[in-house]
């Protein structure tokens, strides 16, 4: 056991105390200094703006005949696109109390990015939140997610396919 204090500095807090004082046109780098005291080289990093995942932003255009289905809560919404960048996003909580079942389709593949309702027929998946959903191919489907809208109500294990 060494009788060493438990805050006494390690020998390497020593050196980087002790450097001398860098004059604004110094010949002498920080470089310099670390190697000269022998002191591990901190790894460089990149840029912040070098990221190969960039953020963008665009904005949806809606038309005036159709309200703006967002903000929305537990909606269900295709991972990937179709092949012509169509996104379908199905039901979910609007403003804390409206449980909606409606059907949006947000098409991605052009320059410019609409949304705009979905007209079906026959009876749809209906009013729902934290459901699934899932593009294959044409074939659209819905599963699960909240369908209670009062206590008495069963919920709904139907699987829904929508041929888009």
């Amino acid at each position: 056991m060494t009788d060493k204090p438990l805050n006494a500095p390690s020998q390497e807090q020593k050196t980087l105390r002790d450097w001398p004082d860098q004059e604004p046109h110094s010949k002498t780098s920080n470089t310099d200094l670390r190697q000269n005291a022998r002191l591990p080289m901190a790894p460089s990093r990149p840029p912040p703006d070098a990221s190969p995942y960039p953020w963008s932003q665009r904005r949806l255009n809606f038309t005036a005949s159709h309200a703006n289905p967002f903000p929305r809560y537990g909606a269900a919404v295709n991972s990937a696109a179709s092949k012509d960048g169509g996104i379908y996003l199905m039901g979910g909580l609007i403003n804390g109390s409206t449980v909606k079942g409606d059907l949006w389709m947000v098409e991605a593949g052009t320059g410019n990015m609409a949304c705009y309702p979905v007209a079906t027929t026959s009876e749809g998946p209906g009013p729902r939140v934290g459901h699934a959903s899932l593009l294959v191919g044409n074939a659209f489907i819905v599963f699960g997610g909240d369908t209670k809208m009062d206590d008495g109500d069963m919920l709904d294990d139907t699987l829904y396919l929508l041929n888009t």
